[in-house]
């Protein structure tokens, strides 16, 4: 049976698509050197063509995000399992990589077509490895293991050297990195966060995270298959926003779950913020009301590049207000089943990357009542796709922490004490001045 359609819904159909390009030399063309242009091919581009092998298709599980929203994003995974019984998918390492032939280093991606919103893509990366099983009592299958742009990116590791880029920005720190290791596709937003000199030196998804974790910031790789870096204030928003979707048993548009994971550890709750450059300098912030509940539960980062020991102060601060005691017991995941249409729809659209939102609730008849009702980021998804069957396990974290109040309405800078990335607040200040004086935007 294969994945090119759902059989228990008419209403979303599952796509695997494989990466290919044609080139007419006997190499191959590098994806992440040459993008495929080759002179002489009949294709070029950033952008490979896209073949629809759905009907060749198995199984897919598909795994990427965080548990906390201040934790780093690790590489993004997929296995998918191909029917390889006509021999299409047959590892061919030592012929020339034709338009057809399955190897790794393909662009791949996973999604599903919807009936009302469109083509949603779950996964994409590139082939890593392939296996092959065959038996003689069942029909041969192939499993592919992919990454996304942030494990294909991190098979790079760069040589150290002379220290560069003292007072450097941390999108400008990004840039360098992602040229050092010759990668192309990006999306970078703009940070004004300065760094002290490194040597460039090591894996290169590592450099990507300290970087990012120095911005109070997140490093991943997108589903439209780039590397993507995003400062400090990201995922902030306006208290009153409306949610993407309210996941409960409350009302009967709450869309049903089909269990909840609520753990209430001492390991998700810090007590102690350890925040630095190295050991011996760096800010140490305690909740002191925290230590006498729970004792000392260490959160430490102390190899940050941050420039400024004021923005390392805030980093301490954050840390305590997004996991301190306030924020437990927390909701860790939710799972949900496709099989029910509102599921469906959120499952199509659930987003890690901007990221989504939800209220969370749970209600049981009295005299228990109400055990939880808050509203929670989407941190981290695990899709499972059969033929028969599409389950999803949503990883969650505490949203309130990154509301802010006050503020202009299209500006990211609201909360000085916590959020704000100061450069970029006085130079939207001297803007608004501006604009007042001369009475035309600048």
């Amino acid at each position: 049976m294969s994945l090119a359609a759902f059989t228990w819904t008419t209403r979303a159909r599952p796509v695997v698509e494989l990466g290919i390009g044609d080139d007419r030399t006997s190499g191959g063309a590098v994806w992440d050197v040459d993008a495929w242009d080759t002179a002489g091919a009949y294709w070029s581009g950033l952008e490979p063509e896209w073949l629809d092998i759905s009907c060749d298709t198995r199984t897919v599980r598909c795994e990427y995000g965080r548990r906390a929203t201040t934790d780093r994003f690790v590489p993004g995974v997929a296995t998918i399992v191909v029917d390889n019984r006509t021999g299409w998918a047959d590892p061919n390492a030592s012929d020339p990589p034709g338009v057809l032939t399955v190897r790794p280093g393909r662009p791949i991606r996973v999604s599903v077509d919807h009936d009302v919103y469109g083509r949603r893509v779950l996964f994409r990366g590139f082939v890593d490895a392939m296996l092959p099983l065959y038996t003689p009592s069942d029909s041969d299958t192939v499993e592919l293991s992919c990454l996304d742009a942030l494990g294909e990116v991190n098979r790079a590791k760069l040589r150290p050297s002379l220290p560069v880029g003292n007072g450097e920005t941390a999108s400008t720190r990004t840039t360098r990195i992602l040229d050092a290791a010759q990668w192309l596709p990006r999306d970078i937003w703009p940070s004004s966060e300065t760094l002290v000199a490194t040597d460039l030196g090591g894996q290169v998804a590592d450099l990507l995270g300290r970087t990012a974790d120095s911005a109070g910031g997140a490093v991943f790789g997108d589903l439209q298959g780039r590397v993507a870096f995003r400062p400090r204030d990201w995922q902030s928003y306006l208290p009153g926003t409306p949610v993407d979707g309210t996941i409960g048993n409350v009302d009967p548009s709450d869309v049903c779950p089909v269990s909840w994971e609520r753990p209430f550890a001492r390991a998700d709750i810090a007590t102690r913020a350890i925040i630095g450059r190295d050991a011996e300098t760096a800010v140490v912030r305690d909740d002191t009301d925290g230590i006498l509940r729970y004792g000392i539960e260490p959160f430490e980062r102390i190899d940050l590049l941050t420039l400024r020991d004021s923005s390392l102060a805030m980093l301490a601060d954050r840390v305590l207000r997004t996991r301190g005691e306030d924020t437990a017991p927390r909701v860790r995941s939710v799972r949900l089943d496709a099989r029910r249409a509102d599921a469906l729809d959120l499952m199509s659209t659930v987003e890690v990357y901007r990221p989504s939102r939800y209220r969370c609730r749970l209600q049981y008849p009295a005299p228990r009542g109400l055990v939880f009702d808050a509203e929670y980021f989407a941190t981290g998804v695990v899709h499972e796709l059969t033929p028969s069957s599409w389950v999803l396990d949503l990883n969650l974290d505490v949203a309130a922490p990154f509301a802010v109040a006050g503020g202009r309405w299209d500006s990211a800078y609201w909360n000085l004490s916590t959020w704000t990335d100061i450069v970029a607040l006085v130079d939207e200040a001297r803007s608004l001045r501006d604009d007042l004086t001369t009475g035309v935007p600048t």
